[in-house]
């Protein structure tokens, strides 16, 4: 080989490896929630939760819009004290037959980074469950899933 060739090969391997390196890894989010609300009804809304599964330990929503579309800020603060914020799009449906103030809960959300373990963070998640309006003070607990993609995301942690 002509040493043309040799700086060239080496610098091919040089950046592979930085391309790897940098490369992002996604790992699969689940697991529950149980919110309460705990903003009285003249303040905006602030729901406070306690988060099982990836994303063990606890969460805080507060609305950032209730009209034309309902946005939410949701953040969830890891046992080990990783960040990871979203921007959702709540819907509440009354379920039919059930008593007043009982509701179905979908959120759709999109990840817009973090601190610690979910800096520059991106994916998305849903949220799923019943929601207890009628209930003092009114509570919801919902099921999430997702995938949250990263440079500081292992795919194989939990």
């Amino acid at each position: 080989m002509t040493r043309k060739t040799n700086v060239a090969l080496a610098l091919g391997v040089v950046l592979l490896g930085a391309a790897v390196e940098a490369r992002a890894d996604c790992q699969y989010l689940r697991g529950s929630i149980s919110e309460t609300r705990i903003s009285q009804g003249t303040e905006p809304t602030r729901i406070l939760g306690t988060v099982t599964g990836v994303l063990n330990g606890a969460g805080t929503v507060t609305l950032l819009s209730t009209s034309p579309v309902v946005r939410s800020l949701d953040i969830f603060v890891t046992k080990s004290g990783d960040v990871l914020r979203a921007e959702g799009l709540p819907v509440r449906t009354p379920i039919p037959g059930a008593p007043p103030g009982e509701v179905s809960v979908h959120v759709d959300l999109t990840i817009t980074g973090g601190w610690g373990k979910y800096e520059g963070a991106y994916g998305t998640m849903e949220f799923d469950g019943l929601g207890h309006t009628a209930a003092v003070p009114p509570t919801t607990e919902l099921i999430y899933k997702g995938t949250v993609c990263g440079p500081n995301i292992k795919a194989d942690e939990n």
